[in-house]
């Protein structure tokens, strides 16, 4: 977020007047940025002619420039004393009260630039980032606007509004500000950066590479940017090798740039370059113990320690502790490598395990069990409880459960089922079977198969310590020939509906569907979101929480259909479930329904941190 550039100083005011040509070479001074040279002449002036306030105000705005700031609140205040009324006075007193920490008293500074000239646009646009740092941003907002309504051509005063709106969640409305302000002046690196990130957050990814290019074209050895471009190609997989090239800029120009770390390591991972990986995520972790994101109010509710660790599967949660109202530190578990339990209890009222996968997580959950047995703080999703959320346990758990139909669920070690044939491992087993690789989700190694060495050939083809599931296939298509999958997500004992897939293959993932071009399906998923007891009934919707309260969660996804017996088929239920808003306009029907979900969470996150907090 850029602060309002500051004009020239003003015009002498007073009696005896400072000389012309000495006006004229401070101006020069102040022109080329030769602070310590001008610190000194200006000095000169204040003496010579101290009752005059243009000295004092290029004095405050040089010591400004040199970061003085208790010189340079001296410096204005004098300044202040002999011209009371001088607007670019009080905005600058204001700036540098907000260096000193002094927030109210900058604000009152700000709000008496514009009480002395209500067309003073800089002061409305200080007051708008004092105010967003602050977490109130429609006083923000608000006072941005009032900035434009002054000046509706200020390419500042438009990328200030974007940096509000991003912030508020209104990524549209923001985009149209940052891309005003590109327009007004196309050199504006800023709101090219703004333009970058805005549009990878709505998932338009060629857009989003064209302001990043952009903006490194104006900075070429900017560190920020070679790391958003080298991570949005990295997160599109399309060109690893430039990716990488720019991320390893990043890191030679910004050595204590963790972030960058971090996004080279999990290229490295994808690319089974493990052994690679490790070091630099526990170089970033060196740098940055904790990644934080600040609560959207000057005074946080609360305090959250989120516990992860690459490459082991994690519960997604950028949207769910997004825009909170405490603060998030993530902490980053490495093997072989102590936590520093101190600093975690320090900054934590609760922690949130985000290790979330049973299977890809199997070596790493007794570390993170050991941490939060050590912190004794409450705990999201307790390592020992994903400890046994695996399919086939869970599978175990839920049967029984009235209405609830769980198909039947083996773990096995992949030579075990590649010797099916022979050891007659799946003789209990109706077939087709669903095969599929532990730790894999999203349909990927995933296949329906009916004949016994075809399931051993699948087994084959992955390394001797793999491990499969194998599942009973439930027919679940709906009269109308289509299927139909359900999800829910359970937040502390609340049951609410995040979507509705429905395909024409048994397969179905959201993203499978034609459901961006087929406005009945659409609809249905709205009704169901709209009202989810138009789908599951009463003795449903108790089978539903039955099956929540089986996994001993806190947090978890229930994917699910219904048969033509009206029973519940329960693919999974686990910790690993993505959620998040929609970004496509075809589908932000959802949004609604699914900010519901996440005030559950934080919800579910306040109770469990009062006992702490009071």
């Amino acid at each position: 977020m850029t602060h309002s550039k500051r004009g020239a100083p003003p015009i002498k005011h007073g009696s005896p007047p400072v000389p012309t040509e000495k006006i004229n070479e401070l101006l020069t001074l102040y022109n080329a940025g030769q602070w310590e040279l001008l610190e000194t002449k200006v000095s000169a002036i204040t003496v010579r002619h101290p009752a005059q306030p243009i000295g004092w105000s290029i004095l405050g705005k040089t010591r400004m420039q040199l970061a003085k700031w208790p010189q340079a609140l001296e410096a204005l205040s004098r300044l202040l004393k002999i011209v009371p009324g001088n607007a670019d006075g009080h905005n600058d007193l204001g700036f540098v009260l907000e260096k000193l920490d002094k927030k109210s008293l900058a604000e009152a500074s700000y709000q008496k630039a514009i009480q002395c000239n209500s067309s003073f646009a800089p002061a409305c646009n200080n007051l708008g980032i004092l105010f967003a740092s602050q977490g109130r941003l429609e006083e923000a907002k608000a006072n941005y606007l009032q900035a434009l309504a002054i000046d509706h051509r200020s390419a500042i005063g438009h990328n200030n509004l974007g940096t509000v709106l991003q912030d508020m969640g209104d990524l549209h409305a923001a985009l149209e500000h940052f891309q005003r302000a590109f327009e007004l002046d196309p050199a504006y690196f800023e709101a090219c950066v703004n333009l970058g990130i805005t549009f990878a957050d709505i998932h338009e990814w060629e857009q989003a590479q064209i302001f990043f290019r952009k903006a490194l074209a104006l900075r070429p050895d900017s560190d920020m940017v070679l790391f958003h471009l080298g991570n949005l190609l990295a997160r599109l997989a399309i060109n690893d090798t430039e990716a990488i090239a720019y991320l390893k800029r990043a890191i030679a120009l910004n050595p204590g740039a963790a972030n960058a770390y971090i996004a080279l390591g999990n290229i490295l991972q994808r690319g089974d370059q493990v052994e690679k990986c490790w070091p630099l995520f526990r170089r970033a972790r060196e740098l940055q113990p904790l990644i934080t994101w600040v609560a959207k109010q000057e005074k946080p509710d609360f305090s959250v320690v989120l516990l992860d660790t690459p490459i082991v599967g994690s519960t997604p949660l950028d949207y769910l502790v997004g825009r909170a109202t405490y603060d998030r530190h993530f902490y980053c578990l490495i093997p072989d490598t102590p936590s520093d339990i101190t600093l975690l209890r320090a900054k934590g009222h609760v922690v949130i395990n985000m290790i979330a996968d049973a299977d890809n997580g199997s070596t790493m959950l007794p570390q993170a069990l050991d941490v939060v047995e050590q912190l004794g703080l409450p705990v999201v999703n307790h390592p020992r409880r994903i400890m046994h959320s695996d399919r086939e346990s869970i599978a175990r758990r839920l049967a029984g459960i009235p209405l609830c139909h769980i198909p039947k669920t083996l773990r096995l070690a992949g030579p075990v089922l590649a010797g099916a044939a022979e050891n007659h491992i799946l003789d209990g087993l109706r077939m087709p079977l669903l095969v599929r690789l532990a730790g894999k989700h999203g349909g990927d190694d995933f296949e329906k198969m009916d004949d016994i060495l075809e399931i051993a050939n699948f087994a084959k083809k992955y390394p001797a310590d793999a491990v499969c599931y194998v599942t009973e296939y439930a027919d679940y298509r709906s009269a109308d020939g289509y299927f139909r999958k359900y999800r829910l997500i359970s937040v502390g004992g609340e049951l609410l509906p995040y979507h509705l897939a429905i395909h024409d293959d048994w397969k179905v993932h959201h993203f499978r569907t034609d459901m961006a071009h087929q406005a009945w399906m659409r609809a249905e998923e709205e009704a169901f979101l709209k009202n989810p007891s138009g789908v599951f009934d009463a003795p449903h919707w108790a089978a539903l929480q039955a099956i929540a309260a089986a996994t001993h969660l806190d947090y978890c996804g229930i994917d699910c259909a219904l048969n033509h017996n009206g029973d519940i088929v329960v693919f999974e239920a686990n910790a690993t479930m993505l959620v998040h808003d929609e970004k496509d306009a075809t589908f932000t029907y959802k949004n609604p329904y699914i900010g519901n979900i996440k005030e559950a969470f934080d919800a579910l996150l306040a109770r469990m941190a009062k006992p702490a907090t009071g």
